[in-house]
Formats: structure tokens, C-alpha cells, sequence
């Protein structure tokens, strides 16, 4: 466990009215709405990519975030971001934390180095939540960021990318059943085509379909009962 990173040392609480410090102003997890607890209802979560990853770029300018886990991209760095993260949902008194692997653990030369990096990350999260009140909301597999998948990763033309793409799938569920996960997103990013001009749309879609299935399949194999999500945005 790294030296703390946060000058906030008790955790945030809900408090009426004025208030000094940090505080909740409208967010009482206790307060019963609707027949459920706040906090039951509203399931707040802290998002690892956003939080933690992003190192405040813009298309404009490089880099205005310095924070000590984001020096290098390595698994090192990936246990004191660990650190960090879990010291600011005790903070934030947070019920929930989602990522995505890469959120969490450093891209691999091969694809087996890259999910044994998860699945270390994952046996270090595993250690903390034991002593934490955080659980995992959802886990999810960036098939997105690197350029392999520019021309997507279900509906990649090229079958590699697909094997590829499923594996890391596999790895992700994988890690969120071990850790507990109520969900497992999926997301097709780069899904989708270019152009019409040479694309066999009932193909397209079959093929997506399938690889949803392979997740779907996998998840209750190993005995994953929480929901799949589909995360749908225009394309």
C-alpha cells in the first residue's frame, strides 16, 4: 500500500443545509425514497476510466493531469492507481466501482500477457474489497482503443481480430465473476461499417450476433449470474 494520495482524511457525508469542507448536500444514501434506501436506488458507481485514467487532454493540447500512476504505463503504476482508486471510493463512500481492463491493468506484448496483467490487477482488487464496502458494479473489455480494432472487433472482417477480441471478452468476464460483478457491459465502439459500397449488412449483424452469444454463452458457463449489458450508441 502506497503513501496516501488524498488530503481528504475522513470519508464525505450527507449534511443538512450550510456546511465547510466536503460534503453531500443532496445525496443522503440513508434516506428512504420510494420504498428503497437512496443509496439502493441511485447505485452510484465511480468510473475507473474517467477517474483515473484520464490524463486531461483535449483535441487541442497534450497532458495536464501529473498524477504519480500515470508516469508510465506499466504494472507497477497499475498497483499505486490501484491504491488511489481504492482510497477514493472509501472517500467518496461510494457503493460502486466499474472498468474496463485496460483501465486497470498495462496492454501486454501478447495477448496472454495482457490478460495475466488483468488478472493480477484483479487478485489486487480482490484483496482490498475484502476490507472495503465498494463492490463491483460492472467489468467491461476496451475493444476499442488500440487500432486493431479500427474497422471493429465482432464486425472485423479480418477472423484474427475476432478470435482476439473474444479472448479478451473471456479474460474480462472472467475477472468480473471473480470479483463479483452484478454486470458485464458490452459495447461495440468501432462496430459497424464504413461504407455501404462493400458491406453485406445481414452479414455485418449476423456476425455481432454471434459474438454476443459466445459472451452471453461463456458468462453462464463458468456461472456468471448477473445481467449482460448492452451498451448501444449510434453509429
Amino acid at each position: 500500500m502506497s503513501a496516501p494520495y488524498f488530503t481528504q482524511k475522513q470519508p464525505i457525508k450527507f449534511k443538512k443545509g450550510k456546511s465547510k469542507g466536503l460534503t453531500y448536500r443532496y445525496y443522503d444514501p440513508d434516506r428512504m425514497v420510494l420504498g428503497k434506501r437512496m443509496e439502493d436506488q441511485l447505485r452510484f458507481a465511480v468510473c475507473y476510466w474517467h477517474s483515473f485514467c484520464w490524463t486531461g487532454t483535449d483535441p487541442f493540447g497534450g497532458d495536464t493531469f501529473h498524477r504519480p500512476w500515470q508516469a508510465a504505463d506499466t504494472m507497477e503504476n497499475a498497483r499505486l492507481k490501484a491504491d488511489a482508486a481504492f482510497e477514493m471510493f472509501e472517500l467518496l463512500d461510494v457503493p460502486f466501482f466499474t472498468f474496463h481492463d485496460r483501465d486497470i491493468a498495462p496492454e501486454g506484448a501478447t495477448l496472454a500477457e495482457s490478460n495475466r496483467n488483468v488478472r493480477a490487477i484483479g487478485e489486487v482488487f480482490a484483496e482490498k474489497m475484502e476490507k472495503a464496502k465498494v463492490r463491483l458494479l460492472w467489468g467491461t473489455a476496451n475493444l476499442f482503443s488500440n487500432r486493431r480494432y479500427m474497422a471493429g472487433a465482432a464486425t472485423n472482417p479480418d477472423p484474427d481480430v475476432f478470435a482476439y477480441a473474444a479472448a479478451t471478452v473471456k479474460s474480462c468476464i472472467d475477472v468480473t465473476n471473480r470479483l463479483g460483478g452484478q454486470n458485464y457491459v458490452l459495447w461495440g465502439g468501432r462496430e459497424g461499417y464504413e461504407t455501404l459500397l462493400n458491406t453485406d449488412m445481414g452479414r455485418e449483424r449476423q456476425q455481432a450476433g454471434r459474438f454476443l452469444s459466445m459472451a452471453v454463452d461463456y458468462a453462464r458457463k463458468i456461472g456468471f449470474d448477473g445481467t449482460i449489458l448492452i451498451e448501444p450508441k449510434p453509429q
